[in-house]
């Protein structure tokens, strides 16, 4: 099985962390669109040459289907409806597929997310990042407080059942008391994923503009660090598991899709800057609008590829891996890469603070100390 990732890179407006491929700009909707239907099909048919995980139909077989941005939501449900049929056409999607779209809280009124159930849009992924208008205007954000909450009563009302949303922590405008004001009002909403994640400085970005013109402060890493403490607290008062650094969730409502990242399976992305990996290559398409429409309508390709080394598929997997909660497989570390790279694993690991990580069987995994230092530990149990 693997994933399929439709990129829609429209926004109103640009938020001030964000650092994702997006444009302040509708004017191609359209366009985009066709584009879109026609990468879809003609790059299903290499993609099945690389990947030939197919069905007794002979089409490749689906099992998660993920509109991110951007603001897919900026589209209309006819045009959704278009992408995702085409989809059907040029793929097996499995009978239990998990369909998500994301969407900003604003444009969610009932008749809309009542249209994307019908459509098959199953899982809905609201962009939140608070509660609190003082702290929306501040990020950039087009919504309020309130639309956030109606947004999530219209997906319930129109049946979505798997309702996740984003909060960001970190800010500085917060109080404390605030955020744990922010994370209550999440728990009283029939919400069964969370996704939250430290506001961070990314270069091209206006935030990192303006930390660095000194209108606005950094970002304190030791706030952060005590919001992430209370709401790892707060979520799991709450029964929701915390399976990967930034998401939780209830019980039988992981991001099946977002898993199929961190465990390695293969996905395939569609739409200007969206990525694709097979396992063994990965490919990333142009980051430009105009430029992906043109090379569609000319028939020419908009994508450069790279074939993954030994060390390279290995680092990754580490990366990835030591994300989740499960951890790394020693086991499958070794199925997949030689006894060599699991010795060097448990090497290096001596390196590391017996804080920061845990041993159960033959899984290892990072402990609630070691989270801040993710990315040190990662790097140290890279191959050179």
């Amino acid at each position: 099985m693997s994933g399929i990732y439709i990129h829609i890179p429209f926004c109103k407006k640009k938020c001030i962390y964000c650092n994702f491929y997006s444009i302040v700009s509708t004017k191609n909707r359209e366009q985009y669109v066709g584009a879109l239907l026609k990468e879809i099909k003609v790059q299903s048919s290499r993609f099945k040459v690389q990947l030939p995980l197919t069905s007794a139909s002979g089409l490749m077989e689906i099992n998660t289907i993920y509109f991110g941005g951007g603001t897919p939501s900026l589209l209309s449900v006819h045009s959704l409806e278009k992408i995702l049929n085409n989809i059907h056409e040029n793929f097996e999607v499995a009978n239990d597929i998990e369909c998500t779209i994301e969407g900003n809280p604003e444009q969610l009124t009932l008749d809309y997310v009542t249209d994307l159930r019908k459509i098959g849009f199953n899982r809905i992924s609201i962009g939140i990042q608070s509660f609190n208008d003082d702290i929306l205007r501040f990020l950039g954000r087009t919504h309020s407080g309130k639309d956030a909450l109606f947004a999530v009563e219209n997906a319930q009302k129109a049946g979505f059942e798997n309702i996740s949303i984003d909060l960001i922590y970190g800010i500085y405008l917060r109080s404390a008391q605030q955020w744990v004001h922010e994370i209550e009002r999440t728990f009283q909403l029939p919400v069964k994923h969370l996704s939250a994640y430290s506001l961070t400085v990314e270069e091209n970005t206006l935030l990192y503009q303006k930390i660095a013109q000194q209108k606005i402060q950094n970002i304190d890493e030791e706030q952060s660090l005590k919001e992430m403490d209370r709401l790892i607290e707060e979520t799991e008062k709450h029964g929701f598991e915390h399976y990967e650094v930034s998401n939780f969730a209830l019980k039988n409502y992981h991001s099946k899709h977002n898993s199929n990242y961190w465990n390695g399976t293969p996905y395939f992305g569609f739409g200007a800057s969206a990525h694709s990996f097979t396992g063994n290559t990965r490919s990333w398409n142009i980051a430009n609008v105009e430029k992906y429409i043109q090379a569609m309508d000319e028939n020419v390709p908009c994508f450069e590829t790279e074939q993954l080394t030994s060390v390279e598929k290995y680092n990754e997997y580490v990366l990835l891996r030591l994300r989740t909660k499960n951890g790394i497989n020693l086991i499958e570390l070794e199925d997949c890469f030689g006894k060599e790279a699991r010795n060097h694993f448990i090497q290096t690991l001596k390196n590391i603070n017996p804080h920061y990580f845990r041993q159960q069987s033959h899984y290892i995994s990072i402990t609630k100390d070691g989270l801040p230092l993710l990315d040190y530990i990662s790097a140290t149990l890279m191959l050179d």
